[in-house]
């Protein structure tokens, strides 16, 4: 009996050792899972911002088309038509700037994968906690 209650204690460790290998590699797994997923949300946003710049560039053609003529026939009654043409560029100039500058904020956000590198953290320091048990 006592071999075997010897044999018994030494296969433990090595099933641990499996055990662990194989909690280890499910982690893994797991984390890389997650960082895909993150990953594909953060596209999912970049691509809508593009989305919306790419909207806001063809809208801002039929604006300065429409507009421009209404705005620039307007103030051809009380100036002469090159001024009221200028005022007019001038200021759909202005607007485009604004929509770049918004546009290009919302592409430079950061892209990183916040959660996933939290849960790295964690789950470093909880096997560095186990391992020193």
């Amino acid at each position: 009996m006592d071999t075997a209650t010897d044999e018994r204690a030494r296969q433990r460790p090595q099933e641990l050792i499996r055990s662990i290998g194989a909690d280890l590699s499910l982690l893994i797994r797991q984390q890389v899972a997650l960082a895909k997923q993150e990953f594909r949300g953060i596209a999912a946003e970049k691509a809508a911002g593009g989305g919306l710049l790419v909207g806001a560039a063809i809208l801002g053609l039929f604006v300065i088309g429409f507009l421009g003529l209404a705005g620039a026939a307007a103030l051809d009654l009380v100036l002469p038509r090159w001024a009221a043409l200028l005022i007019v560029g001038g200021v759909y100039l202005l607007l485009a700037v604004i929509a770049a500058v918004l546009g290009r904020q919302a592409l430079a956000a950061p892209a990183t994968p916040e959660r996933t590198k939290q849960i790295v953290k964690e789950d470093v320091e909880w096997a560095k906690q186990t391992l020193k048990r």
